[in-house]
């Protein structure tokens, strides 16, 4: 039954509020992963720290503005340069301003947490010393910040149609991280002969799960970290929270909420394309992604869920295609 309608322009805020949030929550993990590994293994740093930016996309623009890659400037761009697009500041600050564009949808408490995550990180002193020594206490900060953001959200949000809105930015934002994390983490950890083995290798392999909130789950279920094991837990473990399976089952279910679509079926090219890579990843098998290339089959999977999120702007967020959206 149709009823109120949801204009293009708030589901397209509560999208991009969604995906700027968890952007945030990514990179303040990477940093602090990062961080502490480079107190582990002092002398592997500049290639770690390199990977932050072909993670974010960022690498060419970071290249642009400073002289060499180093911990500090590395820090100083992800999280507090504005001329990064994707910095923490300038992510909170892009979805601050969504949220102000629709104070009726979010909670106030909301707004509060929100609000008080980007005064704390623009009235930082990024030029402190103490912050470069040790960040771990802010970025802590920050993390724990936007959990309580979560928690006000699937305490207090109505379950209409923001809130399938809210999970498509959360779970789309997350499964593009997780295959751009495995990407550039495991080009890197590609070992020496020299490494395997070693407790180098253990530890580089321990912090790519910890990048994806998955080190204490991962080893209750498989035990020894191991490279094959790693790929099926964070990209076809539909029970893994991160996974790329499961990100892609919340959003593929959060379409056909919002289309009152069973699955199996589809109205719009949106649906249609979460039901394919959905059912693609449900079959997929590591031996698989081993046999056509890592690298070779994130790309792919990175292509389909491109494909899937202009899918979703032109069936949803497109101005001239409709004005609202029915609830």
């Amino acid at each position: 039954m149709k009823g109120n309608i949801l204009l293009s322009r708030v589901a397209e805020s509560v999208y991009w509020m969604s995906r700027y949030v968890e952007r945030v929550e990514n990179t303040v993990r990477l940093m602090n992963v990062n961080w502490h590994l480079m107190l582990d293994l002092p002398q592997v740093l500049s290639n770690e720290w390199e990977s932050l930016l072909h993670v974010s996309g960022d690498y060419e623009l970071f290249k642009d503005a400073y002289s060499e890659v180093t911990p500090r400037n590395v820090m100083q761009f992800m999280t507090f340069d504005t001329a990064n697009p994707n910095s923490m500041l300038s992510c909170l600050t892009s979805a601050r301003e969504n949220a102000r564009s629709i104070r009726d949808v979010v909670t106030p408490e909301m707004w509060e947490q929100l609000n008080s995550l980007y005064l704390m990180v623009k009235s930082y002193d990024s030029g402190s010393n103490h912050f470069f020594e040790n960040p771990h206490e802010f970025y802590q900060e920050i993390q724990t910040g936007i959990l309580h953001y979560y928690g006000q959200m699937n305490a207090n949000i109505y379950r209409g149609q923001s809130w399938g809105f809210f999970h498509l930015g959360i779970y789309l934002e997350r499964a593009d991280k997780i295959t751009r994390i495995l990407d550039v983490r495991y080009f890197l950890l590609l070992p020496s002969l020299e490494e395997v083995g070693t407790a180098v290798d253990d530890l580089q392999w321990a912090a790519l799960l910890r990048s994806a909130s998955s080190m204490e789950p991962f080893v209750k279920k498989y035990g020894p970290v191991e490279a094959r094991a790693i790929i099926e837990y964070l990209l076809l473990d539909g029970q893994n929270p991160r996974s790329l399976r499961h990100c892609i089952q919340r959003a593929d279910s959060s379409l056909r909420e919002l289309g009152s679509v069973p699955a199996g079926m589809y109205n719009n090219d949106a649906e249609r394309r979460s039901g394919q890579l959905l059912s693609e990843l449900s079959y997929l098998t590591v031996d698989e992604i081993v046999r056509m290339g890592l690298h070779e089959c994130l790309d792919d999977l990175q292509l389909k869920m491109n494909q899937l999120h202009v899918a979703i702007r032109e069936r949803y967020f497109n101005p001239d295609a409709q004005s609202g959206v029915w609830v």
